[in-house]
């Protein structure tokens, strides 16, 4: 391959913003993607359709997602724990990444999730700290993201969010579910809002508005959701500057022999070898689990526990928020498996006053849904069978669900398994996480709350959740492992995503977060690759 400015490992949430920004700033750039490329006219000038579906079937065989035969993941909740391979936080595996399957929530930050040892104080058994950066150095990038991937919203329905201009494109259509749930929380004071969501409402960008089919996780069939694959990729893939190596599963970060600097990426292409990719700088974007595994992957004798890691801390504080909902049965059919999955919220919970003997609690989704084949998954076959017949739950119910701060612990960790390898050879990543009490307290204090809104909104049952405190988390959120900081002892990457290592290799995913704050995080990630990525191109004027 010729030499580039910047090679792109992950074609998902920050590995598209990153390549967009420096692809329209005149740099060559080459975009890793180790899935395939599932959108035939990704770079005609005029999109069409892409080979997603309205297909439950495909999406349980792993079309776009990681298959746990072919890269197995290993989990174990604490050091000397057995260990289970199992199918864990599968996440999208496709050009566009995890953008292309998730709902597309896209709120923001505020404050003092900037600032959280500052403002809720330490916890005993956890590091929490506070970022290297304010909410005011990102929000610049928030709006340019914003204004990319095209997000609805209301900027003056949330009380509590941070001040604002106007989102690009006005909210959807509201659900029944959504409404229900609105009503209720208003009844008992909160605030619902319209959620920010990645999803045109209107035709916007040269993409249809959404019709509301309910599948936003199977891949938007009509290009309607903000993936980073039919927005910020498509857009730099216009530019003439970015050449995508889809089916190209990165193995290696190569470097100097001194290791002071990146030459480039070694990748196995889609025939099965070994090739080399060379730039200038490498920017690493593979999400909170893969980035570790591919820095820890690629040691040397400059580099001999992994690149990037002098100071042990590559793969530690991993964070995956404490998410849990709560189902509402209602006597009326609710039918939420139509339109947009999570359509409202409330952000009450989240701000300080509303903590509760000193914890704080989260973000609330208003909305959920469920699908015939997880209504089958979930049931024995005859009770599940004539669940599917009279419709019980699949179309009776809607659910609030909490998005609560995860503490970091330096425990919580992703390395190599010594025994378990993938399809292409390589160790596979191994999770160690165990729930710290702070995080069972967020479940024990709060659900009660979320109880009271669904009862309040006509809920003639309600079915808590209670994650197993030493299982698997299922949240697909991602974060911490490369955590970002002032001092190399303590923190893996400078504030803008730089190793402090390697003068040339930069992150560009949520492994950079120091906490999990309590909102959904893609949108900050997406903010902070582009300010990364900025950076890159003009150090002296860091501007979207």
């Amino acid at each position: 391959m010729p030499d580039f400015d910047a090679v792109i490992v992950g074609a998902g949430a920050g590995g598209g913003i990153a390549a967009y920004v420096l692809a329209t700033r005149g740099w060559k750039v080459a975009l890793l993607e180790k899935g395939r490329n599932s959108y035939p006219t990704l770079g005609a000038p005029v999109l069409q359709g892409n080979l997603f579906g309205n297909d439950e079937i495909r999406l349980h065989r792993y079309y776009g997602y990681q298959d746990p035969f072919v890269e197995p993941r290993t989990f174990r909740p604490g050091a000397g724990a057995t260990q289970a391979t199992i199918d864990f936080q599968g996440l999208g595996v496709t050009v566009g990444g995890g953008t292309v399957q998730y709902d597309a929530d896209s709120p923001r930050l505020q404050r003092i999730d900037f600032r959280s040892r500052s403002t809720f104080g330490p916890v005993d058994g956890a590091d929490v700290v506070d970022w290297p950066i304010s909410y005011d150095d990102v929000a610049p990038f928030y709006d340019a993201t914003e204004a990319l991937i095209g997000v609805q919203g209301d900027a003056t329905s949330d009380p509590f969010a941070e001040p604002r201009g106007p989102y690009p494109m006005p909210p959807g259509y509201p659900p029944k579910g959504a409404m229900l749930l609105v009503a209720a929380a208003q009844r008992l004071g909160y605030h619902p809002h319209p959620m920010p969501m990645a999803v045109n409402s209107i035709f916007y960008r040269g993409r249809p508005a959404c019709t509301n089919c309910g599948f936003c996780h199977y891949g938007c069939p009509a290009n309607a959701k903000g993936s980073t694959a039919v927005t910020a990729i498509r857009e730099a893939l216009l530019t003439g500057n970015l050449t995508i190596l889809s089916e190209s599963c990165a193995t290696e970060v190569l470097t100097t022999p001194s290791g002071e600097s990146a030459t480039g990426v070694r990748y196995i292409d889609p025939k099965g070898q070994t090739q080399v990719v060379s730039g200038k700088h490498v920017v690493v974007a593979a999400n909170a689990i893969e980035t570790p595994r591919l820095l820890l992957a690629s040691s040397s004798s400059a580099h001999p526990d992994g690149v990037g890691n002098s100071s042990g801390l590559v793969g530690r504080y991993l964070m995956f928020h404490v998410y849990f909902p709560v189902v509402g049965v209602f006597a009326e059919e609710i039918r939420s498996y139509r339109g947009r999955v999570d359509t409202h919220a409330i952000s009450d919970l989240a701000q300080k006053d509303a903590a509760i003997d000193g914890v704080r609690g989260g973000y609330v989704e208003l909305g959920g849904q469920l699908q015939p084949l997880d209504e089958g998954l979930e049931y024995p076959w005859l009770v599940g069978r004539q669940m599917m017949v009279d419709g019980r739950y699949r179309r009776r119910i809607v659910a609030a669900s909490m998005c609560g701060e995860d503490v970091p612990q330096a425990a919580n960790r992703v390395d190599l398994d010594p025994k378990v390898h993938d399809v292409y050879g390589r160790p596979a990543a191994r999770v160690t996480y165990s729930r710290h009490s702070h995080d069972q307290s967020v479940i024990d204090l709060f659900q009660p709350k979320l109880i009271e809104i669904l009862r309040e909104a006509g809920a003639v049952e309600t079915l808590p959740t209670d994650p197993a405190k030493d299982g698997p988390p299922d949240t697909k959120h991602l974060m911490g492992t490369m955590r970002m900081g002032t001092d190399p002892t303590t923190s893996v990457t400078d504030s803008r995503g730089r190793l402090h290592d390697v003068e040339n290799v930069w992150i560009a995913d949520g492994s950079l977060w120091p906490s999990s704050a309590a909102f959904n995080p893609t949108l900050t990630q997406q903010a902070l690759a582009w300010r990364t990525a900025a950076y890159l191109v003009n150090p002296t004027e860091v501007k979207p």
